[in-house]
């Protein structure tokens, strides 16, 4: 029997963990008993993973949101290291999350040298922090990558790294028919404008960033009579929403995780994007699934004030959105820090809906990025799986 540790953290690690999870049983064989067990969400139980731990507190951002929640990630730290040293998994897998997971391979390795330990999905040392390369090569046998730069980045430092491709590159987008009946489901005419709000898929995200979204929706709302603005909710922040947004003048429709299966709500999820005329999103992984959809968005982030202070200082990229870091351009309109206000998101909301052409640039981008991401190559998951199988030659 095969026993593989996996830590993943928050919704994008849960789904990346749960593709890699099948992907793996898949190239391993049906002769091979795996035995998949850690920290992940309820993608990977359905994988026939076995969840030891509540991984919802690895999803919270900025310093102090760190601070409160620091005494239960600690525990939750001491107690993965301490499973893994009792349990003495084949190999050991970390996904995304890396204040969590990199401080979680130091220990093993520290006390287990000979443990075998992957990460998938580099973090962004290749934007702040270049300080954690040491830690990757110290503690890491294998990086899997899933933007195209972060392989050359890894070279200098003789680190082995493996560019997997983004997940993203491999969506199916939605079919017409499905399409018409999501618009049909609510009512939407074919000359209402649809704005999607993005606000995170965390709970602090969503705090900071849906009364701005909101109060450009306000904005929106009284510019044009015929306009629409709905939030798909990831079950994590559903609550949350619902508390913010009873409090707005305008009405937003919410597509709610909690109340449908997770296939229904990406099915809704993609076929609101399809339909979408903008929408306003928060720096992150979902700027590429609009890429995808090919929608025009307006990018906006903001943090607390001491995380700003020390993005300011030590971040030294010149985009906040991965599109344009891919493409190496500015064609995606993003709005940070002090700049990230309904003021500055409705003047180019404004723009985009009343004239089509004004976002025809992002929207060439978008598509140069998702073919970077790997567009039209084997499926991220399987080339993730065939590359852990052949560095560690497992059977």
């Amino acid at each position: 029997m095969l026993k593989i540790f996996i830590s993943a953290g928050e919704h994008s690690g849960d789904l990346l963990g749960a593709y890699l999870i099948r992907a793996l049983k898949n190239e391993l064989g049906t002769q091979n008993h795996i035995d998949f067990q850690g920290v992940g969400g309820p993608l990977m139980e359905r994988e026939g993973f076995k969840n030891l731990f509540n991984f919802s507190l690895l999803s919270v951002m900025g310093i102090k949101d760190i601070l409160i929640n620091l005494f239960s990630i600690f525990k939750i730290l001491r107690q993965a290291y301490k499973y893994n040293i009792a349990w003495e998994p084949d190999l050991i897998i970390t996904i995304d999350a890396p204040e969590f997971n990199l401080r979680l391979a130091s220990l093993i390795k520290k006390k287990w040298k000979n443990a075998k330990i992957v990460h998938y999905v580099l973090p962004s040392v290749w934007a702040w922090r270049q300080g954690r390369v040491k830690i990757l090569k110290k503690n890491f046998d294998l990086i899997l990558s899933i933007l195209p730069f972060e392989n050359e980045f890894l070279q200098k430092f003789h680190i082995r790294c493996d560019f997997v491709g983004h997940p993203i590159s491999t969506n199916v987008l939605p079919k017409t028919r499905d399409v018409v009946s999501f618009k049909r489901s609510l009512n939407i005419k074919d000359s209402t404008k649809i704005v999607t709000l993005l606000p995170g898929s965390r709970i602090s995200e969503v705090r900071r960033m849906l009364p701005i979204f909101l109060n450009t929706a306000y904005l929106l709302s009284e510019k044009f009579s015929d306009i629409i603005f709905i939030c798909p909710t990831p079950s994590i922040v559903s609550k949350i929403f619902k508390e913010i947004a009873k409090e707005s003048i305008v009405n937003v429709k919410q597509i709610d995780a909690k109340t449908m299966s997770s296939a229904e709500f990406e099915r809704d999820k993609m076929s609101l994007y399809a339909c979408s005329d903008l929408a306003l999103v928060t720096s992150g992984t979902v700027v590429l699934e609009l890429a995808k959809s090919s929608v025009p968005m307006i990018v906006g982030y903001r943090t607390g004030f001491l995380t700003q202070i020390i993005y300011r200082l030590f971040v030294n990229v010149s985009s906040a959105n991965l599109v344009n870091l891919i493409t190496k351009s500015n064609n995606i309109p993003e709005f940070l820090f002090h700049r990230c206000n309904s003021k500055n998101l409705y003047s180019e909301a404004k723009m985009i809906l009343v004239k089509k052409r004004y976002a025809q640039a992002q929207l060439i981008s978008s598509k140069q990025a998702i073919r970077e991401l790997g567009y039209g190559s084997k499926d991220p998951s399987i080339r993730a799986a065939k590359s852990i199988k052949n560095y560690f030659k497992l059977h």
